[in-house]
């Protein structure tokens, strides 16, 4: 509830709005009179008084002259003006001032009453605003101080198969970290990409505004059921939702889930995102769901903001298996051999091995391990260089050879030809990125004005948010920088080189508000831009 002041020179008038109204019904707690300027100060001084209802035209200081005083004691109080006279200039200084609204007498109480209804609204919607904003800068401080968790480490390695999570090795890890999870465990990993920030941060900013992303989804993803939100490798945010746990099929709901999380990300965190939900899978099989997402969220260009649910597009994730590694293969360096391009290398070490298992009893499950490894490194290796896997090693192989299990010979020549493949594009293909990213930088500098990352994407046909950390990678700028980079770039030779209004220079950048182009010029410059061009005008060229 919130406190009123009504303030007019006319007793009666004073007496009437505070009979008539019912005051409790539309917000207001408390209700306070003064019959002047002096006295309405005088109440502003003793209560704590969160709307105005004034007249402005009153013997001696008038009600403008009050909001001027009000404006400088008590910012956050809304004013709500009404006169006898319908003069425009009146409304036209009002509502400079910033008063709330302004009526004309004879005023009905009705009128009144939802005026002030709607100043309760805002104050409660300014509330949770600076509610909001309190949180921000609390997960700043954290962010200031946080060290990597464990437990998100240990996801990160059973995402990037770092580690062979299955069996006894499992149940030791996940008592070593202490997780909350049984390791026969079930986990939906659901992808959070960040489409776009509506507005221009800096890089720690956008930091600090990712982390309070990663804890409002630990908040809301995390309610009803366990689980944990982390970062993999990369950098993008994962809810990882035990299914054995909380409700269980409930898919309407964990939608719902997401679009409370998608609204309140654009609301207060300012961005756009998209949810990509994965498919429950054992902690072993997770690379597997978690690389799909990767290519789902890839190859999505035309939906935004959007709820995308794995099984929708075909993806059916291959029954459980044993896919423990033969010890005497390093797949580590095998890796590493597949992403430089290391052909005869990585050849001679597939023979190496083959042969090394012929003198062995090589098992089915044997079999399936090395296929299945083999299929990761490609995600992996594929998604790290910036290409869909299916597009690196065309979809056939992606999907696996029914026959290549069948024998260590079948084996060895489906491998073959994976890993050629995928070595032969990686080759054929290095300057693709930079030829993109080369192409993004020239259509910002032609479009300056209407830029924004949505429209990048679609003119090199990638996603948004995979763009934005493309171009990071290939770059050290996030696209964010650059674009605001450009414009300032702009600015600044339009300041020195013509006489243009400064106003007239930030709506041709595309910032329509004056005060907040002179506050990213300041924040990137140093100096405000009429600072600038007093400085450098006539030196340029």
């Amino acid at each position: 509830m919130y406190n009123l002041l009504v303030v007019d020179d006319e007793k009666y008038a004073v007496e009437a709005i505070l009979a008539c109204i019912d005051w409790p019904s539309v917000g207001i707690g408390g209700v306070y009179s003064a019959y002047g300027v002096g006295t309405a100060k005088e109440a502003l001084r003793a209560h704590p008084i969160d709307i105005i209802v004034c007249d402005i035209e009153m013997p001696g200081s008038n009600g403008l002259e009050l909001l001027e005083w009000v404006n400088e004691h008590y910012p956050d109080t809304l004013t709500i003006f009404f006169t006898g006279h319908a003069n425009f200039a009146y409304a036209q200084q009002a509502l400079q001032l910033g008063g709330f609204d302004y009526l004309l007498k004879p005023v009905k109480h009705k009128q009144i009453a939802e005026v002030v209804a709607r100043a309760c609204e805002k104050l409660r919607q300014e509330r949770d605003k600076r509610q909001y904003a309190e949180r921000y800068e609390k997960y700043a401080r954290l962010w200031e101080t946080q060290k990597p968790l464990l437990w998100e480490k240990f996801w990160q390695d059973v995402l990037g198969a770092r580690v062979a999570m299955s069996g006894e090795r499992l149940a030791q890890a996940i008592g070593s970290y202490g997780l909350p999870i049984s390791p026969d465990a079930r986990v939906r990993p659901i992808l959070l990409s960040v489409e776009e920030f509506r507005e221009a941060f800096s890089k720690r900013d956008e930091e600090i505004l990712e982390y309070a992303l990663l804890k409002s989804a630990e908040e809301m993803f995390l309610d009803e059921r366990g689980g944990a939100v982390v970062r993999d490798a990369g950098g993008i945010l994962f809810a990882l939702l035990y299914e054995d746990e909380g409700p269980r099929g409930d898919e309407a709901g964990l939608e719902a889930v997401c679009r409370r999380y998608m609204k309140a990300s654009s609301d207060y965190f300012y961005c756009k995102l998209s949810c990509y939900v994965g498919e429950p899978a054992a902690i072993a099989d997770l690379p597997e769901t978690y690389h799909a997402l990767l290519e789902m969220e890839q190859g999505n260009v035309g939906e935004t903001a959007a709820v995308l649910f794995l099984r929708d597009r075909g993806f059916a994730r291959a029954a459980a298996r044993q896919a423990q590694a033969p010890a005497h293969i390093d797949w580590a360096e095998w890796t590493v051999l597949f992403e430089s391009g290391k052909k005869a290398e990585l050849l001679e070490r597939l023979n190496a091995a083959c042969k090394e298992l012929a003198g062995t009893a090589v098992t089915p499950e044997t079999l399936e391990g090395v296929y299945h490894l083999l299929l990761h490194m490609v995600y992996h290796v594929s998604h790290r260089k910036g290409w869909p896997a299916k597009e690196v090693v065309g979809a056939k192989l992606l999907a696996g050879d029914g026959t290549a299990t069948r024998s260590l010979a079948r084996l060895k020549s489906w491998a073959e030809r994976l890993l050629t493949a995928g070595m032969d594009y990686f080759s054929q293909h290095e300057g693709d990125h930079r030829a993109n990213i080369e192409k993004v930088k020239r259509y910002v500098q032609a479009h300056i004005r209407d830029v924004n990352r949505e429209e990048l994407a679609s003119h090199v046909y990638l996603n948004s948010a995979y763009l934005s950390r493309l171009f990071k990678k290939e770059t050290g700028q996030s696209l964010m920088d650059f674009i605001i980079s450009a414009k300032i770039g702009q600015a600044k030779i339009l300041l020195t080189e013509t006489n243009q209004k400064i106003s007239d220079i930030g709506d041709a950048l595309g910032y329509e508000n004056f005060s907040y182009f002179g506050k990213v010029f300041k924040k990137t410059v140093g100096l405000s831009p009429q600072e600038y061009r007093k400085r450098y005008q006539g030196f340029a060229g």
